[in-house]
């Protein structure tokens, strides 16, 4: 599966669901609010469900809100 920079996908070895931050070859490095950045592997991850993206979009939402 082919993937982008800013996408939500689901990294289920991990069990998380982040956004995609930088594409390395067949590495993605994800990222989600108040975790560090980690890697995953493309061929294990998969698009996000609409209520997983919803959850990450509102958690970003909040750290930007705290931020300001």
């Amino acid at each position: 599966m082919r993937f982008d920079v800013r996408e939500i996908v689901q990294d289920p070895t991990r069990g998380q669901v982040g956004r995609i931050t930088a594409i390395n070859g067949a590495c993605l490095v994800l990222s989600r609010p108040h975790h560090p950045p980690w890697d995953a592997l493309a061929s294990c991850c998969m698009p996000a469900t609409l209520a997983e993206r919803e959850d990450l979009k509102l958690l970003e939402g909040q750290e930007q809100g705290a931020a300001a």
